[in-house]
């Protein structure tokens, strides 16, 4: 039998805190780094605007592209195979940035790492799922999320305290080690856990099996769709409360920080109340708090009435994050979990680049800037709609959170309608 640590109620195999404890080295070396990336990249190799959003556009699409193959070879190969080869290679490509003085260069670093790295996650994620029982998998996957967030808070306060005595092309290096951490953590604190009969071993021809199922490719539809108003906390919205509100963009920082703070705080307690409702419940309700986010976005004038737009946005986030990873976990045939979600991890990435696309293409067109945050919740009342409706094509089982490791259902836990 697996042994199991934690605290209280969240105690996991071993190797889950394992994967924890990689999180945040992980997100703690990437958060150095990669939010002054614009301005090295500007500042230092001395590239132009449109370059530098060629770099970063091109980072972003060949990992979302790359998602799918991460999820396949971790259902062929073995999840703990990937996710070593991943970082291992990742790590070696954030120090040659080191190097790179020159557009080419950095675009070709930039590809390769982009492709190596979006394989870790969906390995992961199966990796997860293969341990854990669905009714255990939201506060699972929470701490993991928790873990991502506590490490990209401290990174970028580091990161500054670094560039007062080293340059920002020395402190790849830091990142690239960091990485190689978590490597040497995951190569030698998780065993194996793909399991498949013999005669179901994953064929490539299985990929499609995934994009052929009709209800996972609309939960994947709405995933997009709660990401395109997640982007927007990145892209419009610092733009327009820049140039609308007359918020300084230091200012801006702490109505991010509020996102990030809340993520630390409140993912599990939230996650706790969530649980005790259907999947699909806790998915519309998150979706619509999102929406009633943009909403107050669109009424506000002020720095506090951001503040309190991204609480409202970023609760409906936190229910959200909540179950939808668990939802991917029980749609998935077990043999196909890696597949599923990379295939989910595309959707985020699509909603993720259209989510930028749209909102500053549609921030700059609109007469009226403010009408951009009423499109948005538009969208998020649809998709509110849409994860309502998916309770129709999704099985109970599923929508309980009522099946074990082994595929069986057990009873719900209390409270939770039937």
């Amino acid at each position: 039998m697996a042994r199991e640590i934690g605290f209280g109620k969240y105690r996991f195999d071993a190797q889950i805190w394992a994967i924890w404890i990689a999180a945040v080295i992980g997100s703690f070396g990437f958060g150095i780094v990669f939010p002054f990336l614009a301005i090295y990249l500007s500042q230092t190799i001395g590239l132009s605007e449109m370059l530098i959003g060629i770099v970063m556009m091109s980072y972003m699409a060949i990992g979302t592209f790359f998602m799918i193959f991460g999820g396949a070879w971790a259902d062929k190969f073995g999840r703990k195979r990937i996710m070593v080869i991943s970082l291992v290679g990742e790590g070696g490509l954030l120090c040659m940035y080191t190097f790179a003085s020159e557009f080419w260069g950095f675009l070709a670093i930039a590809l390769a790492e982009g492709a190596i790295g979006s394989l870790y996650p969906p390995a992961a994620n199966a990796m997860v799922a293969d341990l854990v029982p669905s009714d255990k998998r939201p506060e699972c996957y929470s701490l993991i999320r928790i873990a991502y967030n506590l490490g990209a808070a401290i990174g970028p306060m580091i990161g500054s305290f670094l560039l007062l005595s080293m340059s920002l092309q020395h402190m790849f290096l830091i990142a690239g080690v960091a990485v190689g951490a978590m490597a040497i953590l995951i190569a030698t604190r998780t065993r194996e856990t793909l399991s498949v009969k013999k005669g179901e071993e994953f064929q490539y021809r299985d990929m499609r099996l995934a994009v052929k199922d009709r209800t996972f490719m609309f939960f994947c539809l709405l995933i997009a769709m709660t990401f395109l108003l997640y982007a927007q906390t990145l892209s419009a919205l610092p733009v327009y409360s820049n140039q609308e509100l007359d918020i300084q963009m230091s200012l801006y920082g702490l109505v991010f920080a509020t996102n990030a703070g809340m993520v630390v705080l409140l993912q599990i307690p939230v996650t706790a109340h969530a649980i005790r409702f259907r999947r699909t419940a806790a998915l519309s309700f998150g979706q619509g708090l999102m929406a009633l986010g943009m909403v107050i976005v669109f009424f506000v004038g002020d720095f506090l009435g951001l503040i309190l737009a991204m609480a409202v946005f970023t609760l409906g986030e936190l229910y959200h994050s909540a179950v939808y990873s668990t939802v991917v976990a029980d749609l998935a045939p077990r043999r196909l979990r890696g597949t599923y979600m990379g295939v989910s991890g595309v959707a985020i990435g699509i909603g993720d680049s259209a989510g930028m696309f749209i909102g500053m293409a549609l921030l700059g067109a609109l007469l009226a800037p403010a009408l951009l945050w009423l499109i948005m919740a538009a969208i998020g009342a649809a998709s509110m709609i849409g994860y309502l409706a998916l309770r129709r094509l999704i099985s109970k089982e599923v929508d309980l959170g009522t099946i074990r490791l082994d595929g069986a259902a057990v009873e719900p836990p209390a409270g939770i309608p039937k």
